[in-house]
């Protein structure tokens, strides 16, 4: 494939430090998407009001990072994963505790363009556009990538547009270069909508805004801090709290009904 790769790896450790607890403040670390980054730290930060467990985070692709987990042991203590591809991994390596797993938020898919790009109405239009740089993530390593994959060739126009295409290692990615204006147009979480400047939605094209897709949480089977992860995952979840369920809603996210 002709096609540039952008590689931005994502490590946020967020160390808040409390009186000494019985669990000796042992650190819980979460492996999670990047299109949920900043929602997850500023849940973090309504969490530690209750709770005193220092949580550090592993932003990037849910593929990639599934991958660390399986193939190089990475110590990850709970998971939370767009899409199934990347909890299959875990599970075929049997990492996951099953009695601690949830289903988390919606997302929608969102074509967007440089603020300054020529509007489009379709993505057959893409075709005539031959300079323009398009980016997506990389369907190796990111669901987003698969996703906006999958939309592309049901259209047959992946092929066609490969010369054009960049490929970027998770959402965040996406989103950033986008923001730059080192790609034109591209694929994104509605939710990274929300949070650009620089970006125009093209909400007409169907195929890609009424695409949804679901997040997942685990806990992992081998953690020696599954209770305080579990704790976590489970406020994620459940919490009633109106800031969490504020923080929800205005990054365009549902939660899953159980």
């Amino acid at each position: 494939m002709k096609a540039i790769y952008i590689t931005i790896f994502i490590l946020i450790s967020m160390p808040f430090i409390g009186c000494e607890t019985d669990n000796n403040n042992q650190k819980v670390v979460i492996y999670a998407a990047s299109s949920i980054s900043d929602l997850l730290t500023e849940s973090y930060e309504i969490f530690n009001q209750n709770n005193d467990i220092d949580i550090s985070f592993n932003f990037g692709g849910s593929i990639s990072l599934a991958n660390q987990i399986s193939k190089f042991e990475s110590p990850a203590d709970g998971v939370i994963f767009i899409g199934e591809k990347p909890i299959r991994i875990l599970e075929d390596n049997n990492l996951i505790d099953y009695e601690y797993r949830y289903k988390f938020l919606t997302n929608k898919l969102a074509f967007v363009g440089y603020k300054n790009s020529k509007p489009i109405d379709n993505l057959s239009e893409l075709l005539l556009q031959s300079k323009k740089r398009i980016i997506i993530a990389d369907p190796a390593l990111a669901p987003l990538g698969i996703y906006s994959k999958e939309i592309l060739s049901s259209n047959n126009m992946y092929n066609q547009l490969e010369k054009n295409l960049i490929l970027a290692s998770d959402a965040k990615s996406v989103l950033r270069s986008l923001e730059n204006h080192n790609a034109d147009y591209g694929i994104i979480y509605y939710s990274d909508f929300l949070l650009s400047k620089n970006l125009v939605h093209y909400g007409q094209i169907e195929e890609v805004s009424q695409y949804s897709v679901d997040y997942y949480m685990h806990v992992m089977k081998n953690t020696k801090n599954k209770i305080q992860a579990n704790l976590f995952l489970q406020f994620l979840a459940k919490s009633d709290d109106a800031k969490l369920l504020e923080l929800i809603t205005s990054r365009g996210l549902s939660r899953i009904k159980k």
